[in-house]
């Protein structure tokens, strides 16, 4: 994984403060991980395969000692290390639960794509399993009509093929409902953490 991949797996712009990629992955691991997809063995497999990249990231991002924002510029979000006041902020201090909260929205606006492109992906797959099913019906209806062996074997073949083609796409259907609704509760958390990222910044 590059440097601008990492970036992007943790919803990050580039040069970042080792503060902001730790906190970063604190957040996005926590909304992606696995147990958050209940007893779903796809979407939990997904879901590990996630964490992978964003383990990945993070060390790529952190090893060698991180990178700081370019020419002092500050980082995407506005986000700072330190209290303004040439000091580190303290744990309960308004810059600091800013600096969380912000990190909060980015992470939960990052996981959220990734569901949602994970959602778009499955129903393109449902839509090619119906079709699927639709063309092997419309088979095996007119090989019902023929005799002889592969007249039979045709049936066979379509037939089967119906019924992998409706399994999955209720299967997809049940994972699709899982992943709208983890990124409706995403939304809820980006939108909250923003709320108290402005409240935060008016202290």
């Amino acid at each position: 994984m590059t440097r601008d991949e990492a970036w992007q797996v943790l919803g990050l712009a580039e040069g970042a403060s080792r503060e902001e990629v730790s906190l970063a992955y604190r957040e996005l691991a926590q909304m992606l991980h696995p147990d958050k997809f209940g007893e779903n063995k796809r979407l939990r497999a997904r879901a590990e395969q996630q964490m992978r990249r964003i383990n990945e990231a993070r060390d790529v991002l952190l090893k060698g000692g991180g990178r700081t924002s370019r020419s002092g510029a500050r980082p995407r979000g506005g986000a700072r290390s330190g209290s303004g006041r040439g000091g580190a902020a303290s744990a309960n201090s308004p810059e600091q639960i800013r600096l969380e909260a912000e990190a909060r929205v980015r992470a939960a606006e990052t996981a959220r794509l990734t569901v949602v492109a994970q959602a778009r992906t499955m129903r393109e797959r449902r839509r090619s399993m119906g079709m699927l099913a639709g063309g092997a019906a419309i088979v095996m209806l007119l090989c019902s009509r023929m005799r002889g062996t592969i007249g039979v074997l045709a049936f066979s073949v379509a037939s089967m093929l119906v019924v992998w083609g409706i399994v999955d796409v209720v299967s997809l259907s049940g994972q699709i409902s899982v992943l709208q609704k983890r990124s409706a509760e995403l939304l809820r958390q980006r939108d909250a953490a923003a709320k108290i990222a402005e409240e935060a910044a008016r202290l």
